[in-house]
C-alpha cells in the first residue's frame, strides 16, 4: 500500500485555532480573561436566557421544516410529525408561491412543490391545515411580503369561519421583507416585486396583527437565510438586528408603543458548526437586543427586551459526500442551539444535500431533539456553560465586533438602506469568496470533502421523490379554479385594491387584501393587482 494512506498515523494537527468568524481560541481560558459578575437566567440583560428555569419548565418547541406538493400531501407530512413527536408546525412554501405566482405561470410551473408546498387559494390553506387545531398547535408560515399578507389573510379567514377567535391564534408569519427568498440577495428580492412596497406591505401585516391577533409574533427576521449565503456569525447578528432596528422605527412612525409590538417580534438563526462560537453569538445577540430595546427605543415591558429566536440547524456544513456524517454535525447543532437557550429548534435531515428530507430523515431529526432532551441530561440546569471562562469572552468579543459593525450600518443609513444601495450583497459575496477560499486552501476542513475523502465513494440512501403527476395536478387545479367561480366579484376586489394602492398608498392594504381574498381571488391575481397599481411588470 503506498506510504501516503499512513499519513495519519504519524499524529494530526488542525491548521489553525480560529473560529469560524476569524476569533482566535486560546490554549487555556483563566479568570484574567473574564472576571465580571454574570446575572442569573431571567434577569437583564438575559445573557444566560430569558427564562429563569428554561428547559427545566419547560422544553423548547420541536419545529421541523415542512411542505411539499400539494397542500393535501403537505398536511399529511404534518400529521405524521405531529405524531412522532414533534411540537409545532414550520411550513414553508414553493418557488412560486414566495414570488407571488401562481402554479399556472409559465415561470413557475417547472418548480410547483419542488422546494414547499404549492399554495394560492384559499382552499389551499383550508387544505394544508385540514383537522389541525389552530388554537391548540403553533404553527409558522414561511412567506415574505406581499405574499405574507395574502396567505396570512387566507389563514385568518379560515379560522374565523371555524368558528375559532383571533385571540385564540398562536403562530408566527415570517413576513421579513429582505431576509427570507435565498438570503438577502438584491436580484432576488426585487426582480418581482418593487422593494419599497414589499417593505411596506411587510408593516402593513405587522400593523394589523398587533391590533387584532395578540398571541401571533408579527415577523421573525430570518438570520437563517443570511447565514447560509456564507457570512459569518458576526455579520448574521449585525444584519439581522439592525433590519430589526429599521422594522421598529418605522413601526414606531406609525404611531405604535414600542412594547404593544417589541415582544411579539422574534428571530429565526443559524446553528453552524462552531458550537462554542455559536452559543456565545445567541448569548450575544440576546444582550444586544435587550439594551437596544431598552436604551434606544425606551421599551419598559421586560418581555419586550426578550430576543426570541427560532434555531435551524445549518445546513451549509453539510456534505452530499459521505452524507451520513451529517448526522453527526446536525446532532452538534442542535446541542449547540440548546446550550444557547433557544426557543425552538429544526434539526435539519443528513440528506438536505440531495432533496428534501424523507419521513425516515425528519424522523431522525426529531429523535435527535428528543435524546438530546430527555437522555443526555443537558436541560437539567440552566445555562450549564455560564460562567465558562471561554463561553464568557467569546460573547464579549462577539458583542464588541457586532455593535461595530451594525454601527456601520446606521451611519449608511440602515439595513434597508444598505439592501438598496447593494453594500449588503457586496458584504455577502465577499464572504462566499472567503468561505469557498478557506475550503479549497483546507484552511476549512471539511471531513469527507477536503479531508478523509473516499475517492471510490458509493453512495446510498433514500431520496425523496415528488408523485410524477404533482406538478401537472396543481397547473390543473389553478386553471380550474379560476374558470369556477364568480370572476366578477374577483374583478371588483382587484380593482379597488389596485385603486387603493394608487391613490392612497399611505394606507393600509392588508384589509383590502383580505376582502380580495374573500372573493377568491388567487395569490398571484392579488400580487399582479398591486404590481400593476405601480406599474412594475416581473420578467417574461
Amino acid at each position: 500500500m503506498d506510504q501516503k494512506n499512513f499519513i495519519y498515523l504519524d499524529g494530526e494537527k488542525i491548521p489553525h485555532f480560529h473560529s469560524l468568524s476569524g476569533f482566535a481560541y486560546k490554549e487555556v481560558y483563566r479568570k484574567s480573561d473574564w472576571d465580571k459578575e454574570l446575572p442569573d437566567p431571567g434577569q437583564y440583560p438575559f445573557t444566560r436566557g430569558i427564562h429563569r428555569d428554561m428547559y427545566r419548565g419547560r422544553l423548547w418547541t420541536r419545529r421541523q421544516q415542512s411542505g411539499f406538493g400539494t397542500p393535501e400531501q403537505s398536511n399529511e407530512r404534518i400529521k405524521y410529525l405531529l405524531k412522532i413527536g414533534q411540537t409545532g408546525i414550520n411550513m414553508d412554501t414553493d418557488i412560486g408561491t414566495k414570488l407571488g405566482l401562481d402554479p399556472d405561470h409559465p415561470l413557475a410551473r417547472a418548480d410547483v412543490g419542488l422546494q414547499g408546498t404549492s399554495l394560492c387559494t384559499y382552499e389551499d390553506i383550508e387544505a394544508l391545515y385540514a383537522d389541525i387545531p389552530l388554537d391548540r398547535v403553533s404553527s409558522t408560515l414561511i412567506v415574505q411580503p406581499p405574499c405574507s399578507a395574502v396567505i396570512m389573510s387566507q389563514y385568518l379567514l379560515m379560522a374565523k369561519e371555524r368558528g375559532i377567535p383571533w385571540e385564540k391564534l398562536i403562530g408566527t408569519i415570517m413576513n421579513c421583507a429582505l431576509t427570507q427568498f435565498v438570503g438577502p440577495t438584491y436580484e432576488s428580492v426585487t426582480a418581482f416585486f418593487p422593494i419599497d412596497l414589499t417593505v411596506k406591505i411587510g408593516l402593513d401585516v405587522m400593523e394589523y396583527i398587533v391590533q387584532r391577533v395578540p398571541r401571533w409574533n408579527i415577523v421573525n427576521i430570518n438570520a437563517y437565510n443570511v447565514r447560509e449565503t456564507g457570512v459569518d456569525a458576526v455579520q448574521e447578528a449585525a444584519f439581522s438586528i439592525s433590519l430589526a432596528a429599521d422594522y421598529i422605527r418605522r413601526l414606531m412612525g406609525r404611531g405604535l408603543d414600542v412594547d404593544r409590538f417589541a415582544h411579539r417580534m422574534a428571530f429565526f438563526c443559524a446553528a453552524h458548526i462552531d458550537l462554542f462560537e455559536e452559543v456565545a453569538k445567541l448569548r450575544a445577540m440576546r444582550r444586544i437586543w435587550a439594551r437596544m430595546l431598552r436604551e434606544t427605543f425606551g421599551a419598559k415591558n421586560e418581555r419586550s427586551l426578550w430576543f426570541r429566536t427560532a434555531i435551524q440547524t445549518s445546513a451549509l456544513p453539510l456534505t452530499a459526500q459521505q452524507p451520513l456524517n451529517n448526522i453527526v454535525r446536525a446532532t452538534i447543532q442542535t446541542l449547540a442551539a440548546v446550550l444557547a437557550g433557544t426557543q425552538s429548534i429544526h434539526t435539519t435531515g443528513y440528506d438536505e444535500a440531495y432533496s428534501l428530507p424523507t419521513e425516515e430523515s425528519h424522523k431522525l431529526s426529531i429523535r435527535t431533539q428528543q435524546i438530546i432532551a430527555y437522555e443526555t441530561k443537558v436541560v437539567n440546569s440552566v445555562d450549564p456553560l455560564g460562567g465558562s471562562y471561554l463561553v464568557e469572552s467569546l460573547t464579549d468579543q462577539l458583542e464588541e465586533e457586532i455593535l461595530d459593525l451594525m454601527k456601520i450600518i446606521e451611519d449608511k443609513g440602515g439595513f434597508i438602506q444598505c439592501f438598496k444601495d447593494g453594500w449588503v450583497e457586496e458584504q455577502i459575496n465577499q464572504a462566499r469568496y472567503k468561505m469557498a477560499e478557506a475550503i479549497e486552501t483546507g484552511q476549512q476542513p471539511v471531513v469527507g470533502v477536503n479531508i478523509f475523502r473516499e475517492e471510490d465513494e458509493q453512495v446510498k440512501i433514500n431520496i425523496f421523490r415528488h408523485s410524477s403527476d404533482m406538478q401537472e395536478e396543481r397547473v390543473r387545479y389553478a386553471q380550474d379554479y379560476k374558470k369556477h367561480r364568480d370572476t366578477e366579484t374577483v374583478k371588483r376586489a382587484l380593482h379597488d385594491l389596485q385603486d387603493l394602492v394608487r391613490q392612497r398608498p399611505e394606507e393600509n392594504l392588508f384589509e383590502s387584501i383580505m376582502k380580495a381574498v374573500e372573493a377568491r381571488a388567487t395569490l398571484q391575481e392579488i400580487c399582479d393587482a398591486l404590481r400593476r397599481a405601480t406599474d412594475f411588470k416581473i420578467p417574461s
